[in-house]
């Protein structure tokens, strides 16, 4: 079984494995804590992020570190095992997808730790066991080839969709509910988030229909937003806002909708180093802070449709150009996976830029993603909308929060805004 960077991560430190699982928003139990020995105790097993078996084990045996020896982690023995149906499941699997991607691996085992309130822990990283020719290590990895070999022979369509949010801010620039407008909208509606406790719906969200084409997705996109204008008045006047954090405590997301293709490690770092640093490079400093608690490298879910959720950008909606780049490198990732060889989101020194916010470094990585997208032959269709953001990044640019959004989207006059 491959999983890749193993031999980085059997030769990393305990404490530098404690600090990365950190740098990316990940709850470690500390090894010195003593509570950790009544904690209940779950082990995931991964194959390519995706989990395939979630175990409830015996409370015994203390916290342990990040791991890198082979087997099943600290814990001897089987546990009960967990289905999609148990209410823990989803946080479980989660949290132990998310510290499975800090460590650098596709596939391992993480052990886990939950106290009283349910809050959950790492409490160890470890390498798949060394045989996995049978059981469930063996169903995984032939499962996983199958969808390559179907994917490789056109066996579904591949197909790009898009959530991306954005607010509604009055003229003092406080936040207006996006529910007094959008409630119930078809294609436009509002999201949720948790303000002092309660379930709110202040973030207007857009659900365009997918397509194969950046050009369509874009104007899908803009129709929804025309019709959101409809629906929302000009009185009392309100700024369309975008970005990373548009408002202080407001993270949004512009998350892409990917179809057709299968779900892998590779891919997933592939879409960290050429959309989600490539923005990076491009967003406001004051952005940077809505990461790791959002917008972490490799943040994806599963979609009732078959496919996945990309979670880790910010509103692309701030700029139809970077929109359109990240429509077009996120086709190009998924068509091209197999031939993009550089991979700067597998490089330590890329992921600390990334989280610090340091643009300089980061940037130092963007002649060798271009260099790579030119030799691929998607590279002559989707070019078109990739290059005007790379020549916006080598100018040193950063894409303007300030305006509304309707003025870029091309809905109004900006001596209007």
């Amino acid at each position: 079984m491959e999983n890749s960077k193993t031999k980085a991560f059997v030769e990393t430190s305990a404490a530098e494995l404690y600090r990365r699982l950190r740098r990316a928003g990940v709850a470690v139990i500390a090894e010195d804590k003593q509570q950790a020995a009544v904690m209940r105790r779950f082990r995931v097993s991964l194959y390519q992020l995706l989990p395939i078996a979630v175990e409830k084990l015996s409370l015994r045996g203390k916290g342990v570190v990040p791991s890198s020896s082979s087997g099943y982690g600290s814990s001897s023995g089987g546990g009960d095992l967990l289905t999609e149906a148990d209410s823990r499941y989803k946080a479980l699997t989660r949290l132990a997808v998310r510290a499975l991607y800090a460590c650098g691996l596709d596939s391992g085992v993480i052990e886990l730790r939950a106290d009283e309130s349910g809050r959950c822990a790492v409490a160890s990283v470890n390498l798949p066991p060394n045989s996995t020719a049978g059981g469930i290590w063996g169903e995984a990895e032939r499962l996983h080839e199958e969808r390559l070999e179907a994917a490789k022979h056109g066996g579904a369509q591949l197909l790009l969709g898009a959530d991306p949010e954005f607010l509604l801010l009055s003229e003092n620039g406080k936040v207006v509910s996006a529910a007094r407008y959008l409630e119930g909208g078809h294609g436009a509606g509002c999201d949720s988030v948790v303000i002092g406790g309660q379930i709110q719906y202040p973030v207007a969200e857009l659900r365009p229909a997918p397509s194969d084409s950046p050009a369509v997705l874009a104007r899908n996109i803009q129709k929804l937003l025309q019709q959101a204008a409809q629906r929302i008045p000009d009185q009392p006047p309100l700024r369309w806002a975008a970005g990373g954090m548009p408002a202080a405590g407001f993270a949004l997301g512009g998350h892409l909708h990917l179809s057709g293709v299968p779900l892998s490690g590779q891919l997933l770092r592939q879409l960290d180093s050429y959309i989600a640093f490539p923005l990076a490079m491009i967003e406001s400093p004051a952005e940077q802070a809505r990461r790791p608690r959002y917008g972490s490298l490799g943040d994806f879910r599963l979609q009732p449709h078959g496919g996945f959720e990309y979670r880790t950008l910010p509103s692309w909606l701030v700029s139809p150009l970077a929109a359109k780049a990240a429509f077009a490198l996120a086709l190009l990732c998924a068509r091209e996976s197999g031939t993009l060889a550089y991979c700067p989101a597998a490089e330590e020194r890329y992921i600390e830029a990334y989280y610090a916010g340091d643009r300089p470094a980061l940037r130092s990585c963007l002649e060798g993603v271009a260099a790579a997208m030119v030799q691929t032959e998607s590279y002559r269709e989707l070019g078109v909308w990739i290059e005007p953001l790379l020549r916006a990044i080598r100018a040193g640019k950063s894409w303007d929060t300030g305006t509304d959004i309707r003025v870029k989207w091309g809905m109004r006059d900006g001596s209007r805004s």
